[in-house]
């Protein structure tokens, strides 16, 4: 699942802290994972900077730009 500003993104954002193609979330049997697309302002999980494709636990905060996402059960 792409996220950023493009209008082809997955996930479209209406947030100018955001890239075009900022973060994409993709699934790996049970589990998700984050991953930075290179974005200018970077993608958090909870307050950690993502540098490589990290698991999301359920509920806890992925913060693009200025947008806060979770993933709920």
């Amino acid at each position: 699942m792409l996220i950023g500003r493009a209008d082809d993104s997955t996930l479209v954002l209406t947030d100018d802290y955001a890239s075009t193609r900022h973060a994409r979330l993709s699934q790996r049997g049970s589990e998700w994972y984050v991953e930075d697309l290179g974005s200018t302002n970077g993608t958090y999980l909870d307050r950690a900077k993502v540098t490589t494709a990290v698991r999301v636990p359920i509920g806890t905060p992925i913060r693009i730009g200025k947008t806060a996402i979770e993933l709920r059960p």
